[in-house]
């Protein structure tokens, strides 16, 4: 049984990696270009151009407390953890009279 790679010369790879990669170049310089689509759609997308606001995810990583949220985090699950296992154990004491 052959594949379907086996019957694709290494030219006609080659070929379609290159428009694969130019068309995803495109698409990036496309939505670099702060092109905000009319309408409803790009409202949003205006308001922040016009409000200098830099919606990028990366604004997670500019908070300044963050360690101090992230050791209270670990603290919060450690103490479920604890709390969960105290109630199984509470579970497994329990007797059932007839």
């Amino acid at each position: 049984m052959t594949r379907m790679t086996d019957d694709i010369s290494t030219r006609e790879r080659w070929r379609r990696f290159t428009i694969g990669l130019m068309l995803l170049g495109i698409l990036v310089a496309f939505l670099a270009s702060g092109y905000a689509p009319p309408g409803v759609c790009g409202e949003v997308l205006r308001h922040n151009q016009d409000a200098r606001i830099d919606a990028s995810p990366f604004f997670y990583g500019d908070v300044a407390n963050m360690a101090q949220i992230e050791r209270d985090l670990q603290q919060t699950r450690r103490a479920a953890k604890e709390r969960d296992a105290d109630e199984n154990r509470d579970e497994d004491t329990l007797t059932l009279e007839p």
